[in-house]
């Protein structure tokens, strides 16, 4: 058995139809069918580990049943015919895992009630992966989800473009997720963090000594990943010779452990990603071009976060949620100040921010107030309305001292002159800081 659902809808036809393509799914399935008998169901005792729950029915609504039972550990996804994204964004704040316009894509359902139950832990045995969810309500973020629907049940290759923070593993996650490998290992490795001399051995593994300070076997990534996905993120920090073996890999389905005289069979689908062009690295002489054109099969490019303000809302809703915080409320004028902000560091970026937000809330409101304050203190840089400080009458450029200088005296007049709370706005520990001041003659 996949695991319990239970569908909350007025539509009899529609939980009819449901239920039945469920069950044929290997799904325990029950039925509500109004949000009073929802919430019955669900404050039982004995929640399903999925909810499928209509916003709009008569008498309690979809929202007020999320009230209700916001402490079930049940994984809600709701679902709109008539509501609007604002109801989606409030269903999420109070705790829904995603949400579903009707009429309802079985080939949209099916992964994602995949992902809602490795989210309540009733995972497949050797599942691995915790695919997040692709949060927007962009037409730039439902290409994102089309592409990943139309390339997940392959075994080509994906190349992921995108600046940092765009999501890139988290479209990973998700092609592995809605793929057939789903069940088995999901393996990441950030190229950049690798000492290139170590590469090939973290690829392909070693046998015991290879190489000086080999002193055990390791199977390396693709041998983890085997039968799974290997996910390569900053593709573009590969040196040239490990370039030439990836593509040996991937072409041949084979690797050769260093140390090893012979071949291993290897089944692994590659998804790889880069902040980079690379036909400009390619064209550099940095980047191989037969590689280029293997991994070009399905490329997908991840627009910046500035380019679809629209999901900034429903970005923020999940974000607060991820980090415990359903509780906080930010009133029009703090969604606003995210919204203007151009967000250099993208999702990645906001995630900081309201984290250091909902640290220094006052009550259970984000105000605007706060939100800018934190963004000024964003180490990615500051908000569009801000000004850098005027060069120096002499045409000079000021110092990397005098700029830091210049940037702690702001945070501090932001927090009051609070050295503890300013000192977490930029990053630093409190020692650090008043270390900071004495060398600055600011204490």
């Amino acid at each position: 058995m996949n695991g319990s659902v239970l569908i909350i809808d007025d539509d009899a036809a529609f939980r009819f139809a449901m239920a039945k393509a469920l069950r044929r799914s290997g799904y325990s399935v029950s039925e509500a069918s109004s949000g009073e008998q929802a919430v019955g169901v669900l404050s039982d005792g004995s929640a399903p580990d999925v909810a499928l729950l209509d916003l709009k029915m008569k008498g309690i609504d979809g929202l007020e049943v999320l009230r209700r039972c916001g402490t079930i550990p049940t994984s809600v996804i709701v679902l709109t015919g008539h509501g609007t994204v604002k109801a989606a964004v409030e269903a999420m704040r109070l705790g829904a895992f995603s949400f579903l316009e009707k009429p309802v894509d079985a080939d949209v359902l099916k992964p994602l009630l995949r992902q809602a139950l490795v989210e309540r832990g009733r995972t497949t045995p050797g599942e691995r992966v915790q695919a997040t969810p692709l949060i927007g309500v962009s037409s730039m973020m439902e290409e994102v989800r089309d592409f990943v629907r139309t390339v997940a049940p392959t075994d080509e290759t994906v190349l992921v473009f995108g600046e940092t923070g765009t999501g890139k593993e988290v479209v990973a996650r998700q092609i592995h997720a809605q793929s057939p490998r789903h069940d088995r290992p999901f393996v990441a490795m950030n190229a950049a963090c690798v000492p290139r001399e170590l590469f090939e051995s973290e690829l392909f593994g070693h046998k015991r000594g290879a190489f000086t300070g080999a002193q055990h076997d390791r199977l390396g990534l693709f041998r983890e990943a085997d039968g799974g996905t290997l996910f390569i993120d900053e593709l573009a920090e590969l040196p040239l010779e490990s370039q030439a073996k990836l593509l040996r890999a991937i072409e041949t389905k084979s690797i050769r452990p260093v140390g090893e005289s012979g071949e291993v069979d290897v089944d692994v689908r590659i998804v790889a990603a880069t902040n980079r062009d690379l036909r400009e690295e390619t064209q550099a002489g940095r980047f191989r071009e037969d590689l280029y054109f293997r991994l070009q099969v399905f490329p997908v490019l991840l627009r910046p976060l500035r380019e679809r303000p629209e999901d900034i809302e429903p970005l923020t809703a999940h974000l607060l949620a991820r980090l415990g915080k359903t509780d906080l409320e930010l009133p029009a004028e703090a969604l606003a100040a995210l919204r203007e902000y151009d967000w250099p560091g993208n999702v990645r970026e906001l995630l900081n921010v309201l984290r250091r937000s909902s640290l220094f809330a006052i009550s259970e409101t984000i105000d605007a107030d706060l939100i800018r304050r934190m963004i000024a203190a964003s180490v990615f840089g500051n908000a569009r309305e801000s000004t850098p400080p005027p060069p120096p009458v002499d045409g000079t450029r000021a110092s990397l001292a005098e700029v830091e200088r210049e940037h702690i005296e702001r945070v501090l007049q932001d927090m009051e002159g609070n050295i503890t709370r300013a000192a977490a706005a930029l990053g630093i520990d409190r020692r650090t800081l008043q270390r900071k001041l004495r060398s600055y003659d600011l204490d």
